[in-house]
């Protein structure tokens, strides 16, 4: 049940590795400026081609900050680029997941041909999730993102929100980030990739139900077998099950639960839910 990837709530940068997405609450541009400039850094530690996205945001970095010489040298090497939203927005300002997920694969891909080891990307993306026009095909990118990264394609990000987005903005990005520096209780589930396995951590209830089934229906389903896992869930009830057997009913295919404790697995037979979606589970969490 071990993970490869760093995951949980953090007050700090977590130290760099090579599927790394966190999710970076901030109220002072200061205290962004300080974590994006150590989240950079630990990529160049790894030999990763940098990437800084957002209108300002390589004004809030300190020209010095960056090592090998700073921002001014990075950027005439070619190891770190500076886009504003138009330009990684096709140049329309539209935002689509499809053209996020085309446009980070290639670029993680150029990188990895232009012999540096990953693209690693410090983004601040406040005004999309502002937005709640935008907001769900943010939530969406990131969810798919998520699983860019957890399959090795050497793609990274911190993704930057401004705490006076307000806590129901917050919630919706920061479930589909593995690791997330936000207020207690933001968000009270996560939901992330872990190569081929979709895992689901914190707790869910009716009131957060109906959220999960948002999340889940953007998980990646085109594959042979899908694998959930429930190790390190802390609380789920009936409107909680209920949801995972209607994701699963939609897959197409077979749902492999891990981690599952005794009381889930309870719980889904006593509710007949093997018969919305047979699922098998693997192993028992005491």
């Amino acid at each position: 049940m071990g993970f490869v990837r760093t995951h949980g709530r953090v007050v700090e940068v977590p130290e760099p590795g090579p599927a790394d997405h966190v999710c970076w609450v901030y109220d002072d541009p200061r205290d962004l400026a300080t974590a994006a400039a150590r989240f950079l850094a630990g990529g160049l530690a790894r030999g990763e081609r940098l990437m800084v996205v957002g209108d300002g945001m390589i004004e809030s970095l300190d020209r010095d900050t960056l090592p090998f010489g700073g921002t001014d040298t990075l950027l005439a090497t070619g190891a770190l680029q500076v886009l504003d939203h138009a330009t990684v927005y096709d140049g329309t300002g539209r935002f689509t997941p499809a053209q996020q997920l085309a446009f980070y694969d290639a670029a993680a891909r150029k990188a990895l041909d232009d012999g540096f080891t990953g693209l690693r990307v410090a983004a601040e993306v406040s005004a999309l999730a502002a937005d709640p026009v935008s907001r769900p095909a943010l939530v969406r990118w990131e969810h798919l993102a998520d699983d860019l990264m957890a399959s090795g394609s050497g793609f990274t990000a911190l993704c930057a929100y401004r705490a006076d987005l307000g806590r129901e903005a917050l919630t919706e990005v920061a479930s589909v980030h593995p690791v997330v520096r936000a207020p207690e209780g933001v968000p009270p589930f996560h939901v992330f990739h872990d190569r081929d396995r979709v895992v689901l951590t914190g707790s869910v209830d009716a009131f957060t139900a109906t959220r999960l089934s948002r999340v889940l229906a953007e998980s990646p389903a085109a594959r042979p077998s899908m694998v959930l896992d429930l190790g390190r869930l802390e609380f789920v009830d009936v409107a909680g099950c209920r949801v995972l057997a209607r994701w699963a009913q939609g897959l197409g295919g077979p749902l492999r639960v891990t981690g599952a404790s005794g009381l889930v697995q309870r719980m889904w037979r006593l509710l007949g839910l093997d018969a919305v979606a047979p699922v098998t589970f693997e192993g028992l969490r005491a």
